[in-house]
């Protein structure tokens, strides 16, 4: 009877051992995710991919503040069409503020060190004028003031296989909103250009009108990609899901286009595109924006080589 008994502890010791290594597996196991199929929709093309510059305030009263609000907007504005991806700056692993000038950025000097990211545009903005005015006020503790604030911005959009400006555009907004001061005097016009919330809506309204000219100025362009890697069967690209790449895509890959010169004077006359060597298939994605590709035909592919969709 007492073997019996001791038994039946060693069983359901062991029964109890068996579900909590159980259990802990479950814990320990990798988080496994499933991505829906489509990475863009059947009327959208491939993501033209554009590195918005840190804007610049032009205006008598600079402010960084206006300057980062005002690229932000833009930035969520394209992002919102799903046929714009916007890099991010911090991947170019460069100080951008060395390529400023007076009023702008050497896009010739940039050109090179945004290629390596595979950007197909650049986005320079400006706040070249912001004025606020107070056209209302009132008292007591909690004293509601009508602001009217007016800004003057403008857009530069680059080519970054050319150089060439893409799209050029000057937009102006005013808006009229309420304010609230608390406990205080009420505000002067300086204090209002210093006003998140207003300075927020105006940018808003102004770059919101800029959007689908740049969307315009991008659908001009080819979508192309480069080979980052190639390792045995599989070719790596520098491109993947966030730039619309769907697994079963097949893409087009040539060497890359060769400059072309006068041999006379010497003048740039333009560039040819390379020389075929097949197609790769999209199977998976990896890293933050990059696609696993298998041989669908040809052969001899190399880092650096052109894809385009087929």
């Amino acid at each position: 009877m007492r073997s019996l008994f001791l038994l039946s502890i060693v069983s359901l010791f062991c029964v109890q051992c068996m579900n909590f290594e159980d259990v802990r597996r479950r814990r320990t196991a990798p988080e496994v995710r499933d991505l829906p199929r489509q990475a863009r929709e059947d009327n959208v093309g491939l993501r033209r991919r554009v590195i918005v510059l840190p804007f610049l305030n032009l205006s008598p009263y600079p402010s960084d503040n206006a300057a980062n609000i005002a690229r932000n907007s833009l930035v969520s504005y394209l992002n919102q069409t799903g046929e714009v991806l916007v890099l991010d700056v911090n991947d170019l692993a460069t100080d951008i503020t060395s390529y400023q000038e007076e009023d702008g950025y050497n896009i010739k000097k940039l050109l090179p060190v945004i290629r390596k990211v595979g950007a197909h545009g650049i986005v320079v903005g400006r706040i070249k004028e912001i004025k606020t005015k107070k056209i209302g006020d009132s008292v007591g503790v909690f004293r509601k003031v009508k602001a009217q604030v007016k800004t003057l911005v403008d857009i530069e959009m680059y080519s970054v296989k050319s150089g060439s400006i893409l799209a050029s555009e000057v937009r102006s907004a005013t808006i009229e909103e309420d304010v609230t001061r608390v406990a205080k005097q009420s505000y002067m016009d300086d204090e209002l250009r210093d006003n998140p919330v207003l300075i927020r809506s105006v940018v808003n309204a102004a770059f919101a009108k800029m959007v689908p000219s740049i969307v315009r100025a991008l659908r001009k362009l080819n979508w192309e990609g480069r080979v980052a890697l190639v390792r045995g069967e599989k070719v790596y690209l520098n491109a993947g899901r966030l730039s619309g790449l769907q697994v079963g895509d097949l893409l087009r890959v040539t060497e890359a286009k060769e400059e072309v010169f006068d041999p006379e004077t010497g003048s740039y006359l333009g560039n040819i595109r390379g020389r075929m060597k097949g197609t790769l298939e999209v199977v998976s994605y990896f890293g933050k924006d990059g696609a696993v590709t298998i041989v669908h035909s040809g052969s001899g592919f190399n880092e650096n080589d052109i894809v385009e969709f087929y």
